[in-house]
């Protein structure tokens, strides 16, 4: 029986590490797995291009960094729309998360952010550190 395909959403904190480190091997790992399918709104790649193009970052990686990141989300992703609204998360600007989550049937949401990994379980997605869902697999 095939395995079943994991519906993962990587938060913008963990794009970010990816750029900002330059070590894709667990960004490798995510990427190249068949088994996992990619979720993303405009939304969450809105706030990744937001993010990543603050002058802090600058002498990190290069724009031409961030638009071959994102060339590669756009092939790679599912884009959902989020119709759900939800207002649980301590941080209110974390709330779209979950709303994809809710809106794309997401198994994973996969982040560094604390108050999100403090949520662990939100309706049916799981909630933890890449390195977890690594070894999870």
């Amino acid at each position: 029986m095939p395995k079943r395909k994991h519906r993962v959403i990587i938060d913008t904190n963990l794009w970010i590490s990816f750029l900002l480190t330059k070590d894709f091997s667990k960004f490798d790992q995510v990427f190249a797995d068949q088994t996992l399918i990619l979720l993303f709104s405009q939304e969450l790649l809105d706030e990744f291009i937001e993010v990543a193009r603050r002058p802090k970052f600058k002498r990190y990686f290069s724009l031409t960094d961030l638009q071959d990141l994102v060339e590669q989300i756009s092939l790679r992703a599912e884009f959902v729309t989020i119709a759900s609204e939800v207002t649980i998360c301590r941080d209110p600007k974390d709330n779209f998360l979950l709303a994809l989550a809710i809106d794309a049937k997401a198994t994973h949401l996969i982040t560094g952010d604390k108050d999100l990994l403090d949520i662990q379980k939100f309706e049916s997605t799981t909630i933890l550190t890449i390195a977890a869902y690594l070894a999870d697999k």
